[in-house]
């Protein structure tokens, strides 16, 4: 590794001062919370297309009503389910004018096997216990997949959160937050290898800004640990979030809610790879298994820092080709409507194909351990929030 190797000397990486980099992101985040606050709902938008699909956040009894009403319907030989599947899939505006993928057409729908059936049934009897218990179970602890948890949100109108079970959470927070969950209170600074991200917000989960001015998303452990461990909340005041690899609905759940709750900038870090790219996405527009909840499952304004293929020929970034199978989900990446209105990932996923080349985030460590933390990410936050060179 060629430890020595200092990216200032090289005039492509232009680092700025920290200063500099400072005054942009707190501009950016009062840009950020006029317009978050600007971003009313659209409700003309419901009104004039009936067949758009979005659930809601439903109380105990409510839940426990739409749910024995459709325990009753599944012995129904004609009973059917609102079709999840990608034909039935669209990018369009959500409710809050935002676009997001959402369910194309509620009136599609397919008759479910014994099997699904059953599972249905089985998460019904186990949810309707949890409120008489007052338990949340645990999805991982329960023998069956969120698949019929999803189903049954679809049917009900219901949010994932308002269904009484935590999904299985393997993400990490750390950085300038502090949790508090009834008594206890964690700060997200102590550990190096980040606090567990709590289940969906329950009432007795209190989240507070310690100073952070923006929200950083990375997509590996191993760069959040680096991120942590050169304590680059403190030179760059945010909190950092990791949801290990693919995000599941816990971690896409709490991103949500710490952009809606305190209104500052996102930002996200990925491979540069078609992998990292999907996971770019799945964090900003919503997943096709959760599309009938992307409103909640998603932050539509994160603004995608890095790794971009054009920064694999400027900045010298060790990379290697692409393969046959990478190639093809590039193209397959490059017919999404998320892709098409996004100008710049359009712009560099074009250049992917045509250099064929990708890079890791561990690749910037060829030019040292703390590349990431002291060159790399000022020199992007300062190429990102301004026009100037």
């Amino acid at each position: 590794m060629a430890s020595s190797f200092d990216p200032r000397s090289k005039p492509s990486w232009k680092v700025p001062d920290r200063e500099n980099v400072l005054e942009l992101i707190i501009v950016h985040s009062a840009i950020y919370t006029m317009l978050m606050d600007q971003t009313a709902p659209t409700s003309s938008i419901r009104l004039e297309d009936a067949d758009y699909h979005e659930v809601k956040n439903l109380s105990v009894k409510e839940v426990e009503e739409k749910l024995e009403a459709l325990k009753k319907k599944l012995d129904d030989a004609e009973f059917s389910l609102i079709s999840r599947g990608k034909s039935n899939q669209t990018y369009r505006a959500c409710s809050d004018g935002v676009k997001r993928y959402a369910l194309k057409d509620i009136n599609k729908c397919f008759k479910p096997r014994a099997e699904k059936r059953e599972a249905i049934r089985y998460m019904i009897d186990l949810i309707i216990q949890s409120f008489k218990e007052e338990k949340r179970p645990t999805l991982a602890k329960l023998n069956t997949s969120s698949s019929a948890l999803d189903d049954i949100c679809c049917a009900i109108g219901c949010t994932r959160s308002s269904l009484n079970v935590d999904p299985s959470v393997r993400g990490v927070v750390g950085g300038l937050l502090s949790i508090k969950i009834g008594k206890y209170k964690t700060l997200c600074t102590r550990r190096d290898d980040g606090e567990p991200i709590p289940p969906f917000m329950h009432s007795d989960i209190i989240l507070k800004n310690r100073g952070a001015k923006f929200v950083l998303v990375v997509e590996k452990k191993s760069a959040f640990n680096t991120l942590m461990q050169d304590k680059f909340y403190v030179d760059y005041p945010c909190i950092i979030i990791t949801g290990i690899g693919m995000p599941e609905v816990g971690s896409r759940s709490f991103l949500n809610v710490l952009s809606e709750k305190f209104k500052i900038p996102v930002y996200g870090l990925f491979d540069c790879d078609p992998a990292g790219i999907e996971i770019l996405s799945v964090y900003a527009a919503g997943s096709y298994n959760q599309s009938y909840d992307s409103v909640n499952l998603s932050c539509p304004f994160m603004m995608w820092l890095g790794v971009w293929p054009s920064d694999l020929h400027a900045l010298k970034i060790p990379c290697k080709d692409l393969t046959s199978e990478e190639i093809r989900k590039v193209n397959t990446l490059l017919e999404k409507d998320f892709v098409k209105e996004y100008p710049t990932l359009l712009e560099e996923l074009q250049l992917m194909k045509k250099k064929k080349r990708k890079a890791n985030l561990e690749a910037l460590e060829e030019f040292g351990r703390t590349c990431l933390t002291k060159y790399y990410l000022p020199y992007k936050l300062k190429y990102l929030l301004t026009d100037t060179d």
